[in-house]
């Protein structure tokens, strides 16, 4: 194999050439071909969406209170029967001190109106074969 060296052989000329004096005038070309006006700069965080984001975090804190106030406050509600059960097992607890506890609103949800005739009540108790078990409570 032929050795190549560098040195021995003839080199080979760019095509490429710089004009005369044309580093000297590069700078001065560059700043005429500069716009004079500076460029309008647009900011990323601007005012606007910061009022935007601070009203929309007071509209959700000010939603989100009473739905956490209720969670928090909400009380574990019982049936009817659980609580007539535990009054009826109440031995300490008397009619009359259940009577003081009342409201007058509670006494009159709890008023029941019968509209019954006489003429009813007599043909259900002379149908009715346990007539003696009532009559003797």
């Amino acid at each position: 194999m032929n050795e190549f060296k560098l040195d021995e052989q003839p080199k080979i000329k760019s095509g490429f050439k710089v004009p005369e004096n044309y580093f000297d005038d590069f700078s001065a070309k560059v700043l005429k071909q500069l716009p004079e006006n500076e460029p309008k700069i647009i900011t990323l965080f601007t005012r606007k969406k910061t009022w935007l984001y601070a009203v929309a975090a007071i509209i959700i804190i000010a939603l989100s209170i009473p739905i956490y106030t209720t969670i928090l406050t909400q009380e574990s509600t019982l049936d009817k029967t659980t609580i007539e059960n535990y009054l009826t097992n109440q031995d300490a607890i008397s009619d009359d001190e259940l009577v003081n506890l009342l409201d007058e609103d509670d006494i009159q949800k709890m008023k029941i109106n019968f509209n019954i005739e006489d003429k009813a009540i007599e043909d259900l108790l002379s149908t009715n074969s346990n007539l003696e078990e009532y009559i003797i409570n």
